[in-house]
């Protein structure tokens, strides 16, 4: 016998010869049939805790990975949900993905994440790879609306959708907010204190539904209050302090600037506040900032800013529940969802100053 058949036939320290471990080998460790090990790797929420963790306990010894593609095939049905978003960067959308992820480790789902980087091209390239990759669901936290119709091809070969955020048409699968409503509670709280020249530092001007709501939310209060609507006050930019800061430099040039400013996200009221203080001017006392998602920087910011708070975590939860049910119960995928935001006032937002 020659040395090398020799070494694959050396016991290891758990009783088995060095060659892969087969699904037969975590069986005979475990003490258990080797359909009891297919379901506990399979279905782990649908068998017995303890056999449960006997069976990982034996894989693990043995180095034995699961082959859940195979499993899947064998199911008829994908364990994997894409999840598309534009950045992880910005704290909100991170949330969302960390819920999502969270939901599906606990159902024994796996995860493919891709990023659009707010490009529509990118976007699209993404669902039609998700697409190639006979996923069994994917779940978009935001999409532009030039891509609707190409999602819709993925529901036709069978591929569920939900759309976080926002509500392109009512044909459409969604858990978001309602936009308009959000930014025009804001606006209102504003007006309230006493502002009438309220800039409004909105998200990328793309076919992105959410933006388009957010615009007519703020044109509408104003409207109802018999407030001009003035193009100089408004200001497009995605997540970032610095574009928030740059803007906000912009209203400051301006021959009538704001006294209170609106920012659809919280990066951007952050970045706006520093050019504030930065022109020697203070907030509220001098201008009003008010943002949007209350990320957890919000309140221990200085001053602690008011925000409109939005459930970004149910979003991503609800999301990827809803989702799972659907594959597993081979049933259509009908939801349409509006969660509730809340103003929370902090200390950012004051009366408009006398002139």
């Amino acid at each position: 016998m020659d040395n090398t058949l020799k070494r694959n036939n050396k016991m290891n320290e758990n009783g088995f010869n060095n060659t892969r471990a087969t699904i037969k080998d975590v069986a005979v460790k475990a003490n258990v049939s080797l359909s009891t090990v297919s379901r506990a790797l399979r279905e782990p929420d649908k068998t017995p805790a303890e056999t449960v963790s006997k069976v990982r306990a034996a894989a693990e010894a043995l180095n034995y990975v699961y082959n859940a593609t195979a499993g899947s095939l064998s199911k008829r049905r994908s364990d994997t949900i894409g999840i598309l978003l534009p950045s992880p960067t910005y704290a909100a959308f991170g949330v969302n993905l960390m819920a999502i992820q969270k939901t599906c480790s606990e159902r024994n789902y796996s995860c493919k994440v891709a990023l659009s980087q707010f490009s529509p091209e990118e976007e699209r390239l993404a669902m039609r790879r998700f697409h190639e990759q006979r996923i069994g669901g994917l779940i978009l936290v935001g999409l532009d609306m030039s891509n609707v119709e190409y999602m819709k091809t993925l529901e036709a070969a069978g591929i569920p959708c939900i759309i976080l955020w926002e509500v392109p048409d009512e044909s459409v699968n969604y858990i978001g907010i309602d936009n308009a409503r959000s930014i025009y509670t804001s606006v209102k709280y504003l007006i309230d204190l006493g502002h009438k020249r309220i800039g409004f530092l909105v998200g990328p001007m793309t076919c992105a539904r959410r933006t388009i709501d957010r615009m007519e939310g703020y044109k509408k209060v104003l409207a109802d209050n018999g407030i001009p609507f003035d193009p100089e006050l408004i200001r497009s930019q995605p997540p970032s302090y610095l574009l928030g800061k740059e803007s906000m430099r912009a209203f400051l040039k301006l021959q009538d600037p704001p006294t209170a400013v609106l920012c659809v996200n919280d990066y951007l009221a952050i970045g706006a506040i520093r050019a504030i203080t930065e022109a020697g001017l203070s907030v509220p006392e001098d201008i009003s900032v008010c943002g949007f998602d209350d990320i957890d920087i919000a309140a221990y910011f200085n001053p602690p800013l008011t925000s409109i708070k939005t459930p970004c975590y149910e979003m991503g939860q609800m999301a990827a529940n809803i989702m799972i049910s659907a594959i597993e119960s081979q049933t259509p995928l009908k939801v349409q969802y509006l969660l509730d935001t809340e103003l929370i006032v902090r200390r950012t937002c004051g009366r408009v100053k006398e002139k």
